[in-house]
């Protein structure tokens, strides 16, 4: 269904998804912000959100496909992934590596969704600090009109 909406985004090229993942609520603890209070709030327990935008046109000419992923790992992000087998596809370009801002990369055209979808989807799993249901919930931005 994600690839569904790519495909489709990408050829309105115009849009945007977000990745959140679920979270596991510890009946022992507090229990979890998610959503944007997880990322935004006060003492983000690590949950990381990723955002795949597709390629689309800018005043220079294209604008490529990016992903995005807002972590708490600080720069270490991309040492994080290569240490758990994870590393960024070769022809993939890190546009930002941001303590604050996140991990943004370049998707090279014609890149399967498919390929992108489930590198983002480890990606994700590896740069969150908290523990997760194995669930993932996707918010589709679909371009007015």
């Amino acid at each position: 269904m994600v690839v569904a909406c790519m495909t489709q985004l990408a050829a309105a090229r115009n849009g945007w998804i977000n990745l959140l993942p679920g979270i596991v609520d510890d009946e022992e603890g507090p229990s979890m912000p998610t959503g944007l209070t997880a990322l935004f709030g006060a003492g983000n327990p690590g949950v990381t959100m990723c955002t795949w935008v597709p390629a689309g046109s800018d005043r220079r000419g294209r604008d490529p496909t990016r992903l995005g992923i807002m972590h708490a790992c600080g720069r270490g992000a991309s040492d994080r992934l290569r240490a758990r087998d994870i590393a960024i596809p070769e022809g993939w370009f890190v546009e930002q590596n941001h303590p604050r801002r996140g991990l943004v990369i370049r998707v090279p055209p014609g890149e399967p969704h498919e390929v992108v979808l489930d590198w983002t989807l480890r990606a994700g799993r590896a740069l969150c600090n908290v523990r997760l249901t194995g669930t993932w919930e996707a918010e589709v931005h679909f371009p007015p009109g």
